[in-house]
């Protein structure tokens, strides 16, 4: 799926070379931001949103429109992808729903039952990124993390046999640019085969 569509995206080489990854939630500010950082890596990038407007305007990379309920949608089009290859999907969907708690969690398991054969077969990650709020009072999206990180470490106990990885990035209000070089960081490997992980910036 989408190969064709690969072979004519000029990539750079770097820490990335040759890696196919996915960004959902590419349309927000820091899915442009990492497509572009990924692609400069070397990535092969498919940035995949609701927004199909904005998507168009993103360079670099293949888009990839999710249409309708977004859990059963990944389960399509991941099993439309088959075990093609996949090294990483990066999930900014809590950025972009920052207070959808249950679509989140809803969103993490659509990525692994749909793209689990892929992520397997070539020893993949899922990185997941997500808020912390500033205000202590923010209930709703104050849960968004610990759901998260109690959903990965379930999948990433229950996977690790299987070759897949899970790990969740949580930032603050200064924690964006030093989480640009650690996604680049676990989806080059170079943190060694981490799993279950949350780190906070």
């Amino acid at each position: 799926m989408l190969d064709s569509e690969m072979q004519g995206v000029d990539r750079a080489a770097g820490i990335l070379k040759g890696r196919r990854i996915i960004i959902l939630g590419a349309c927000c500010g820091f899915g442009r931001s990492m497509t572009r950082a990924l692609t400069a890596s070397g990535a092969q990038v498919v940035a995949a949103d609701e927004d199909a407007g904005a998507l168009g305007r993103i360079g670099g990379a293949v888009p990839l429109v999710l249409k309708g309920a977004q859990a059963a949608e990944l389960r399509r089009i991941g099993k439309a992808w088959g075990e093609a290859r996949l090294d990483g999907v990066l999930n900014l969907m809590p950025l972009r729903h920052p207070v959808s708690v249950d679509l989140n969690l809803a969103v993490l398991q659509g990525i692994v039952q749909g793209f689990m054969p892929a992520l397997s077969v070539h020893h993949g990650q899922i990185v997941t990124v997500a808020a912390r709020p500033d205000q202590a009072l923010e209930v709703v999206a104050g849960a968004m993390v610990p759901a998260l990180a109690s959903a990965q470490a379930a999948f990433g106990h229950a996977l690790r046999r299987d070759g897949l990885r899970l790990n969740m990035i949580s930032v603050g209000e200064d924690g964006v640019k030093p989480a640009r070089s650690a996604i680049t960081g676990l989806l080059a490997g170079s943190m060694g085969p981490l799993t279950g992980a949350e780190l906070r910036l």
